[in-house]
Order: C-alpha cells, then sequence, then structure tokens
C-alpha cells in the first residue's frame, strides 16, 4: 500500500480518536441499462427475499446469486432447494440461526464450540444445493454476538477453522467465506475491526479462508463526493478500507452486505428512492472498479413493511420496481464475471 495513503489514513484515524407487482419490466437482454459501454468482472448479488415471486422476477432478469442466514428449518430447506433448481445460488450464512439462538441473544445463547461444529455439518448436509458458505454475520455488533461468539479473536478462528475442516471434507471445491462483513465505515469502527481480523489472520487464517467478506453502509452519507471527515471523502474512506483489507489478506474480497435506505426511517438520513438509485450507481461502480473485489451483494431485493430501514429494490407490497431496481440492473446486464470466485 501507498506510504502516502497510509499516512493520510492515520489522520483521519486520529481526528476519530479524538473528536404493482410486474413482469412487464422495460427492457431486458445485455446492455438494456447500460448507461457507458463499461463491462464489470464481478458478480453482483442481493441478499435473498423469502417472497418465492421476487426470487422468480430477480432470476428472470439475470440476477442469479443470492445470500441468506441458514437455519435448520424444514421450511427454509425447501425454499432454498427449489430457488436452486429455479437458476438461483446461494451463499449460506452460518451464524446465530444456523445454532438456534435469539437475536438479539436472549434464548439459546449458551452455544459453543461443539454446538457450532455440529451445527455447521447438519447445515451442510440439509442444503446440498449450497458451495458458497460465509462464516458467521458480523460477528463484532453486539446485537449479533452470543454464545462461543464472545468478541474473542481466538474463538473466532476456531470458528472459522473447524467450519472450512468441515465444509471442505464433504465439499471440496466449496467457497468459505470469512470475517463475516467487516465493516468499511465509520473510520472508528473500522479502526476497531480492523484490529480484531488482524488478530484472526495472526492465527492462521489465510488456511481457512477462500475469500473475505466486507459490509458497506455509510449512513449518514449517500453521495461519495461528501466529506464525512473534513477534507476526506466517502470514496476515499472507502477506498482506504478496501485497501487495507486486501493488503492484510491477499485475498478475493465480497461486499456481502451494501445499500442505503429509500425512505427517512431514522433521523437526519435524508433519504429518497431517488438518492438510493443514486448511491448504488456510485457504490457499485467504486467496488468494481477493484479487480480484488469478485462480488458485490446489495442489502436486499424486498424492502420492508412499516417503519422500519426499507433497503429493497422491490416495493415490500407490490412488488413494483424502484429506481435503484434499474440502477442495478445495469451493472448485472455488463457483468462478464459468471464464473469468478
Amino acid at each position: 500500500m501507498n506510504l502516502g495513503y497510509v499516512a493520510a489514513a492515520a489522520v483521519i484515524i486520529t481526528l476519530v480518536l479524538v473528536g404493482a407487482y410486474t413482469l412487464l419490466w422495460h427492457g431486458s437482454g445485455a446492455g438494456a441499462h447500460a448507461q457507458n459501454g463499461t463491462k464489470y468482472r464481478q458478480l453482483f448479488c442481493l441478499d435473498a427475499s423469502n417472497n418465492a415471486s421476487a426470487m422468480r422476477m430477480a432470476i428472470s432478469n439475470g440476477i442469479t446469486c443470492f445470500r441468506t442466514d441458514i437455519s435448520l428449518n424444514q421450511g427454509e430447506m425447501n425454499f432454498v432447494s427449489n430457488v436452486t433448481k429455479g437458476g438461483g445460488h446461494y451463499l449460506g450464512i452460518l451464524d446465530y440461526d444456523t445454532v438456534g439462538a435469539s437475536v438479539p441473544c436472549q434464548a439459546g445463547c449458551a452455544w459453543n464450540l461443539t454446538t457450532w461444529n455440529e451445527s455447521v455439518r447438519r447445515a451442510i448436509a440439509d442444503y446440498p444445493e449450497i458451495q458458497t458458505w460465509e462464516v458467521y454475520n458480523e460477528p463484532l455488533i453486539p446485537e449479533f454476538m452470543g454464545g462461543y461468539d464472545n468478541g474473542s479473536a481466538l474463538d473466532y478462528f476456531n470458528m472459522v477453522k473447524s467450519a472450512y475442516i468441515i465444509i471442505k471434507a464433504r465439499e471440496p471445491n466449496a467457497t468459505v467465506v470469512c470475517f463475516g462483513g467487516a465493516q468499511m465505515f465509520p473510520i472508528s469502527t473500522v479502526q476497531k475491526e480492523y484490529a480484531f481480523y488482524q488478530q484472526v489472520w495472526s492465527y492462521g487464517a489465510a488456511q481457512y479462508c477462500d475469500a473475505i467478506s466486507l459490509h458497506a453502509y455509510s449512513d449518514p452519507f449517500w453521495n461519495f463526493t461528501q466529506q464525512p471527515y473534513q477534507g476526506y471523502t466517502l470514496a476515499w474512506v472507502y477506498n482506504y478500507t478496501l485497501g487495507a483489507y486486501e493488503n492484510l489478506t491477499g485475498k478475493p474480497v465480497w461486499i456481502t452486505e451494501t445499500g442505503i435506505t429509500s425512505n427517512d426511517w431514522f433521523p437526519g438520513l435524508n433519504y429518497s428512492a431517488q438518492k438510493q438509485a443514486s448511491y448504488l450507481t456510485q457504490d457499485m461502480g467504486l467496488l468494481a472498479s477493484h479487480s480484488f473485489v469478485k462480488r458485490v451483494y446489495w442489502f436486499h431485493l424486498v424492502g420492508l413493511n412499516g417503519k422500519g430501514g426499507d433497503y429493497g429494490l422491490l416495493n415490500s407490497t407490490t412488488l413494483a420496481p424502484k429506481p435503484a431496481w434499474y440502477s442495478f440492473l445495469h451493472f448485472v446486464d455488463n457483468s462478464t464475471g459468471k464464473n469468478v470466485t
């Protein structure tokens, strides 16, 4: 990494420390949404919905890669199997749902490494269609912590190691993705989490990770020219964080969550459907400019009912596409990365 780049990053860190459903979609096929001649080598994917109509709509428009939490539930197993038969492919997250813990953890919180290993074995047996696996979701976020996921870098390393060994023993060609979505913003969070994952890596995680995952959220910012820190744009922060993790691991990077809402669900956000679409174009364009970024998953396909954060590309009630849906399809249509890992 460029030393000037690192020095500038240190300045930032120092500053922070002190201070209606329709299939009549307009256009189809490669280039239908092209804004320019750019071709992208990445796969552009979505965090999945449990709405079968929405999933069929996504697949019919060329979106085939999805991400979901994995529970040992027959209904979910059947749903994933049916989507796979329809042409979809899943990144399965082995996490609190897999071990049967609540979020936040108030029930099923006593799980240990033995529980984890048995849950992983059951998951890969129950979901034979899945060939890509992510080890936990945001292991350092308090809402998702519990049981053996307790903030210890060594314990998380043990989860990664045992999951990798179990998965590869059954399917040697499977892909195991580590880190569970290390945050790319703000810098104060990046600093804390980078130190954790640096420690995980020091235990030898490179042997048990085929790729690493990062999460790109920028609240309350939506334009990449905005300056979260004086003199430093959001684009700079994203580029810095990407470079830091690639420099640490040398592994392919999967952005397994990114997005902003299309509504003002939290005071001060000032978001809209139009800003969501604009953010998506800037966000995915920046991420795709890095050759080591191999997949990008937008969070998520269908929005939420009520007053929650509406990250979806389709309306939660009607499944009508939002402006960001068409922005997303531009990247899908122009992707050449059908077989990257």
